[in-house]
């Protein structure tokens, strides 16, 4: 079973437009796309400790940790005042730049998918400009030895 030129003409054509046209709405849409709550949900949110090396918290001119650690913060509690410990301090982060970093794999499989239906497109447009580049005759060379 072969195909003829006109047949693969147009499943080059169908499948060329089918598949550039999805993976680049696919591909829009991604970008696009709207990131709800970057920020760490509360339930997840490290320590202070868990996070010392990238997040310093300074609190009328000294270090949370160590206005923590010598018991110069405090909080009502029930009308009471008591000391702040350090697990009662949580850090909510910001996760957009990872959570935009996530797609990035997606968005280049799309984008292939796109690029690969483009170029089937174009081969299917240029099929008849292809065929006329046929040889004229077959020259041989003889070299003597």
């Amino acid at each position: 079973m072969s195909i003829t030129t006109g047949h693969f003409r147009f499943f080059a054509i169908v499948v060329g437009l089918l598949a550039c046209a999805g993976g680049s709405f696919r591909l829009w849409q991604l970008s696009n796309q709207q990131i709800g709550d970057p920020w760490t949900p509360a339930i997840y949110a490290p320590g202070i400790e868990a996070t010392a090396d990238k997040v310093e918290v300074i609190v009328a001119g000294v270090p949370l940790a160590k206005a923590v650690a010598e018991q110069q913060l405090a909080m009502a509690t029930r009308g009471n005042m008591v000391p702040v410990k350090v697990a009662d301090i949580k850090v909510r982060l910001n996760n957009e730049a990872t959570l935009r970093a996530a797609s990035v794999p997606a968005m280049l499989g799309f984008a292939a998918l796109g690029g690969g239906g483009l170029v089937l497109l174009l081969i299917g447009l240029l099929t008849p400009m292809i065929g006329a580049f046929t040889q004229h005759g077959l020259i041989d060379l003889h070299l003597t030895t």
